[in-house]
């Protein structure tokens, strides 16, 4: 019957557009924060070197998914022969190059201080005089904080604009996007302050996560209200899937009650010493983060734009994308590995 009532198409998009939307808002969140930890006297500066080391490796691992999700991705140079303005999706590609090339500029100039080499090139390259220090430098950081407010505007407009999904089309969702960038960077910083304590002051974090959070549930309850209030496409589809789709209505109670479990655990944790145990709030704000992508941009793709039913994401893609998630994590992986080796040959330690 489903048949009958419901044409099947390709998805559109990809498991590699979910990476691509993790990890570019992951290096845009850094991007906005850096400005402040690049101010000697902020109670952000002494995440300065983490926050470029995040901003350059993601923002090298989220184009390389872009280019994967794209389906025919040796053709991306048509978005620079053929003008189309009206397109977020064009704009994001004027936009993407340079948030990408200030982002690898700021990070190597902020982490060739730590570099010491032996071989001689290689210090010579270190001290070349093009390399941005001082005004200079403060200025190219604040340019990449607007290219990021950019990347978080087209990506997030890009998917809004689908009128044809009503779950999509709703101004409220390219804010949860900024959002859920931030969770996921304040998590990440969280981690790696486990993993590789420098006996920093983890006061600010649990107090930044805390303000994300209480932002999410405000802009969460600001979409019900005014979508109940104004009766929006969105809030109606919403409703539809909880009603009539038991498996909508178990992955929205499921997204609640891991709300939920992350405001405890943040509370919680609020005035306590860092521990192993903080491992766990912080990587379950990552996995709300990434989870929420992945409901945006795949499971709603399962909803026929017009029909009865549901879609199924098909088995073969659903095997794929666990090796694009692994493919993808692992090349930041490798990346951040790279670049701590580095500096612990060169005399830096927990950097």
């Amino acid at each position: 019957m489903l048949e009958l009532l419901t044409t099947h198409a390709e998805a559109p998009w990809l498991p590699w557009a979910v990476q691509y939307f993790f990890f570019i808002g992951l290096a845009a969140g850094a991007a906005l924060l850096l400005p402040l930890a690049l101010n000697t006297g902020s109670v952000w500066h002494p995440w300065r070197d983490r926050l470029a080391l995040i901003l350059g490796i993601s923002a090298l691992v989220g184009p390389v998914a872009l280019l994967a999700d794209l389906h025919q991705p040796a053709r991306f140079w048509h978005f620079y022969t053929q003008l189309t303005p009206s397109s977020w999706m064009w704009l994001g590609a004027l936009i993407l190059p340079v948030f990408v090339t200030l982002a690898l500029i700021i990070t190597l100039s902020l982490l060739r201080t730590h570099l010491r080499f032996e071989q001689p090139w290689l210090k010579w390259w270190l001290n070349l005089p093009f390399w941005p220090q001082g005004r200079l430098l403060t200025c190219l950081v604040w340019l990449c904080a607007l290219s990021a407010v950019g990347i978080l505007l087209y990506t997030g407009m890009e998917i809004m604009v689908v009128r044809s999904r009503p779950l999509w089309h709703t101004g409220w969702l390219p804010v949860n996007l900024l959002l859920t960038a931030l969770l996921a960077l304040v998590g990440l910083l969280m981690m790696l302050e486990c993993l590789q304590p420098r006996g920093q002051n983890t006061a600010l974090l649990r107090r930044t996560l805390v303000m994300v959070l209480a932002a999410l549930t405000v802009t969460m309850l600001l979409w019900a209200v005014t979508g109940h209030w104004q009766d929006s496409g969105s809030w109606q589809e919403a409703q539809r899937l909880f009603v009539h789709f038991p498996f909508w209505r178990h992955l929205m109670f499921l997204s609640v009650a891991g709300g939920m479990v992350l405001w405890l655990l943040a509370v919680w944790r609020m005035n306590s010493s860092l521990s192993s145990f903080d491992l766990l709030p912080a990587g379950l704000a990552i996995l709300c983060a990434w989870g929420f992508r992945w409901v945006v941009l795949m499971n709603v793709q399962t909803v026929p734009k017009y029909g009865a039913g549901l879609y199924h994401l098909d088995s073969q893609m659903l095997s794929s994308a666990g090796y694009i998630v692994a493919g993808t994590l692992g090349l930041w992986l490798a990346l951040a590995g790279a670049v701590w080796a580095l500096l612990d040959n060169s005399g830096v330690r927990h950097g």
